[in-house]
């Protein structure tokens, strides 16, 4: 059977190991210990989704405006669309993965 892995499964199990280590910390703080360690690892994941969804919509932009140069030869501007579409997607899936 595979352990849960979810933000909130390492948060409890964060607070359960700082119990063990830190008797004194007392049973009825591990809840809350736990409920602050989540809400500091979803900050976290949240802080770097945005800047991942920003740095896909940069190279968005650098493909593009790849696409769109005169100069560009019609096979880079094949590639660049591919590209640009590629980091629209992972972007717009990473935007939606923040919201669940």
């Amino acid at each position: 059977m595979e352990q849960e892995f979810s933000i909130a499964a390492l948060a409890r199990l964060i607070a359960a190991d700082a119990a063990r280590a830190y008797p004194g910390l007392g049973v009825a703080a591990v809840p809350d210990l736990a409920h602050r360690v989540e809400t500091a690892l979803r900050t976290a994941v949240q802080h770097e989704r945005r800047a991942c969804v920003a740095e896909c919509e940069r190279r968005r932009e650098l493909w593009t405006e790849t696409e769109e140069k005169a100069g560009t030869p019609a096979s880079l501007r094949a590639e660049a669309r591919f590209r640009a579409n590629e980091a629209a997607v992972l972007a717009d899936a990473l935007r939606t993965r923040a919201t669940s």
